[in-house]
């Protein structure tokens, strides 16, 4: 039997908006603050490229792989349920740090088909790769992160814990942590008051596996990051390029939605 088979994986695919724009200007001698915004967030991200599995203190050591290249990332982990919370979870942190830069994801999370590599195998093919870019590139259209209609299904009938993507405390399942959207797509509901996302969180690598740490007594840092939100929005939403300009009142529209249903929950 091959050594080389494809195994049922969950995929996420990232890119970063704007960037392409910027690197433009930067070119040409302007906004060079923005490059070294740019390089640092990266940064983070290569502390989990240069890793092969996720340190958890209940669920062991979770493999992944995670690859980047030009403006998007790709992590890739096993079709297994615990394992979906955990990217999820990655997710929403990097997804904070780029944010807290002035930079949006757009991107969409699926299952199919991949080859895994091994440890310090750069390799990177699949059909669900070729999914998860479609979904980003012809379906997300704006600043979310589509979550594919078979995972949702997936999610629901094996009724996956939140933990450690949402917080604790609300016993909730995985499910809850997406939204569905006014055109019938799903995506990563990053905004909702259940993510866990705690002040002083951190990213530590050691030994090629990486962990996402926070002190459980911290308060949590909603109301920073759905401000640095708020910022993105009025420094964007007012574009002469309409395209990018329909982003961000999409934008706009998901942080009033949020706030509105805080304000009447």
């Amino acid at each position: 039997m091959s050594e080389y088979n494809l195994e049922d994986c969950f995929i996420c695919y990232l890119d970063v908006l704007g960037v392409k724009n910027l690197l433009k200007e930067i070119e040409n001698g302007e906004n060079k603050k923005l490059l070294e915004d740019i390089i640092k967030v990266i940064k983070i991200n290569s502390k989990i490229t240069k890793s092969t599995s996720k340190e958890t203190s209940k669920d062991g050591n979770l493999d992944i792989r995670s690859f980047y290249f030009s403006d998007s990332f790709a992590f890739i982990m096993k079709k297994e349920p615990r394992n979906l919370p955990h990217l999820f979870l990655i997710v929403r942190y990097l997804q904070d740090r780029f944010w807290e830069k002035g930079f949006c994801f757009r991107g969409a999370i699926t299952v199919g088909k991949m080859y895994f590599p091994k440890k310090e195998e750069n390799v990177l093919i699949g059909p669900g790769l070729v999914e998860a870019y479609k979904l980003e590139s012809e379906i997300a259209i704006y600043p979310r992160i589509v979550v594919d209609e078979k995972l949702v299904e997936y999610i629901k009938n094996k009724n996956i814990k939140g933990s450690p993507f949402l917080e604790k405390q609300n016993d909730g399942f995985l499910i809850n942590g997406i939204k569905k959207d006014k055109d019938g797509i799903y995506f990563l509901d990053l905004l909702n008051r259940k993510v866990l996302r705690k002040i002083g969180e951190n990213i530590i690598n050691e030994n090629k596996r990486f962990s996402i740490v926070w002190n459980r007594e911290s308060k949590s840092n909603y109301e920073r990051i759905i401000g640095e939100v708020e910022e993105i929005v009025e420094k964007n939403i007012n574009s002469t390029d309409e395209k990018v300009k329909q982003k961000y009142e999409w934008l706009k529209s998901y942080v009033e939605e949020i706030k509105s249903g805080a304000e009447n929950g």
